[in-house]
């Protein structure tokens, strides 16, 4: 879980709003080139989502390279990052688009699950989502061996039947966030007291780790696999990216929104934004709550990764190495 990518220099992974300030020149960062700056597939992902192309300008303004996960031919992670040479923001930007063209809303089964365990009164989208997966399964293998297709879509079958049951048994009755939390102990009070430890994680698994059923702690946040979830790689980003939902769930630095449609998609993509800058020396951003839970999570595993904020203020910035200064 402490696994970092090489490079001649420090590695700068940058959040969505350092790239659009830098874009849009409210932003100025002392010697940018004593760092190798870093985006993802989770930047490109936004970018398609929201249609903000200046992100592209910044990253090409800091000459930005991407990080990845190396995947075998069967596109399972091998456990190998990479940072990959230049290429010209918008070109690969260009290449993204057309891998993920017929992909784009491949998620959306994921995203009404996690509303509802946000408290979303959800309960007639969730309910369709059992068949909207035996119609994803079955558009993706339409173009697949008879006999291959056949075995995915039984076990497409399978799980959407366990879906269903679940959603039934579990998911029927929503249950707001806020009461979530205060069943689990966590009050505003220890909430606070958690965000002013040296260890927010640890402090809040003293609030709620007895009433989790024997559940080991790092399971319980996804930093070890689950062994009943299986034929799921276990990668770094991936566990990260899960602790942040988790701290979400729990309060710690929420997210604004988080039963909210419009706003989970970005919500998940910060997640994902935490766990693939645990490859790199810094995580740079202007979002507080964002940064908080990184540095939990960071701290949590022992990582040299650090998240860095600052303050954005519109009338222009600059960042120098952990200290900013706001311009008159």
């Amino acid at each position: 879980m402490r696994l970092q990518v090489e490079s001649d220099l420090p590695t700068i992974y940058a959040d969505m709003n350092v790239f659009r300030y830098v874009a849009y020149g409210e932003l100025v960062i002392e010697d940018p080139h004593r760092f190798r700056w870093v985006y993802s597939y989770v930047h490109l992902n936004e970018v398609a989502r929201g249609g903000n192309t200046h992100v592209l300008e910044g990253m090409r303004h800091l000459k930005a390279v991407e990080i990845c996960d190396v995947l075998n031919n069967e596109f399972k992670s091998v456990g190998n990052i990479k940072l990959r040479s230049y290429i010209e923001p918008k070109e690969r930007y260009r290449q993204h688009l057309e891998a993920i063209s017929g992909y784009e809303n491949s998620d959306d089964i994921m995203i009404e699950h996690l509303l509802r365990l946000f408290g979303a009164d959800n309960f007639e989208q969730l309910s369709l989502t059992p068949e909207m997966l035996r119609n994803e399964i079955d558009r993706l293998t339409s173009d697949t061996d008879s006999e291959r297709r056949a075995e995915l879509q039984e076990r497409a079958e399978a799980v959407s039947v366990e879906m269903q049951e679940t959603i039934n048994l579990h998911l029927k009755e929503r249950c707001p966030i806020d009461k979530t939390r205060l069943s689990m102990g966590l009050t505003s009070s220890a909430r606070a007291k958690a965000e002013m430890s040296e260890s927010p994680i640890d402090a809040l698994w003293k609030v709620i780790g007895s009433s989790m059923g024997g559940i080991p702690k790092d399971q319980f946040f996804g930093f070890e696999a689950n062994p009943f979830i299986k034929d799921v790689p276990h990668t770094q980003h991936g566990a990260l990216g899960g602790a942040h939902t988790v701290l979400n769930l729990l309060g710690f630095s929420p997210d604004k929104g988080l039963a909210k449609r419009e706003k989970i998609k970005n919500i998940m993509s910060d997640g994902q934004h935490v766990g693939m800058a645990s490859y790199c020396n810094g995580l740079l951003s202007a979002d507080k709550r964002f940064c908080n839970k990184a540095n939990a999570i960071y701290t949590h595993i022992g990582s040299n990764t650090k998240a860095l904020w600052f303050p954005y203020k519109p009338e222009g910035c600059v960042v120098r190495l952990g200290i900013i200064e706001t311009e008159a």
